[in-house]
């Protein structure tokens, strides 16, 4: 077999979870709604025509808080900005809504895109990835729909790590069915097909890291505005 081509990445976005606890605290402090934008560095495509970026849109309450986000694409021709994909249904389910839903480009092999949903609990070990690929589209005048693979079976999580680097076209999670257990190294193909590729090193809990790659719609220095509006957000 031959090898998969190089994947265009730029480095790894750290989750802001800093600024999401800061904004929670500030909404419990305040006893106030406060609304935060965030913006994510842009990860160039191979045709210098398109970048891709991330949003994230985080409304905090003092008692509950609620984080969606939209993965744009920019024409850097035309300066025209397309949504690709929206992840927050998952958070607005009638029965069981999550907290968060992130996505997260990762990296282009060729000209289709990778991308990370990322999406649980505050301040609980629950949650869970998905792939969303999209092809880069082949005129200006319409954009492709995206593909969203779901992750391999596991009892504990499965977290996406990149495109397979032995294979085009594949996907590599890291799954487990405990928080104590190795994680296996599992390549998704696009029938939902796993390999086994072998083991990962076990996750460690690592400190909130600083808002590297990302850009505050507030000015630094600014406060958050105060809305009486909960913006939809049901108060559990």
């Amino acid at each position: 077999m031959s090898a998969a081509p190089e994947a265009i990445s730029s480095p790894a976005l750290p989750i802001p979870w800093e600024w999401v606890y800061d904004l929670q605290e500030q909404a419990r402090q305040r006893q106030c709604t406060l609304v935060g934008l965030l913006r994510s560095r842009p990860l160039p495509a191979p045709d210098p025509q398109w970048q891709v970026y991330t949003r994230l849109d985080l409304v905090a309450t003092p008692q509950t808080s609620r984080l969606t986000s939209v993965l744009f694409a920019k024409n850097t021709r035309t300066q025209a900005l397309q949504v690709i994909y929206q992840a927050a249904a998952s958070v607005y389910d009638p029965v069981e809504p999550l907290d968060f839903a992130m996505i997260l480009p990762l990296a282009w092999q060729d000209n289709t895109l990778l991308a990370r949903e990322y999406a649980g609990w505050f301040q609980t070990d629950l949650s869970w990835d998905r792939a969303v690929i999209w092809p880069l589209p082949a005129d200006s005048n319409r954009i492709p729909p995206v593909q969203v693979w779901e992750p391999p079976p596991a009892l504990g999580y499965a977290e996406l790590l990149d495109w397979d680097p032995q294979a085009r076209g594949r996907v590599l999670f890291a799954v487990a069915d405990s928080l104590e257990e190795v994680p296996r190294l599992v390549s998704v193909g696009p029938g939902q097909d796993l390999l086994l590729r072998g083991t990962a090193p076990l996750p460690t809990s690592e400190p909130p890291l600083p808002q590297k790659g990302w850009t505050s719609a507030t000015l630094a220095g600014s406060v958050p505005i105060c809305h009486a509006n909960n913006f939809g957000l049901n108060i559990r």
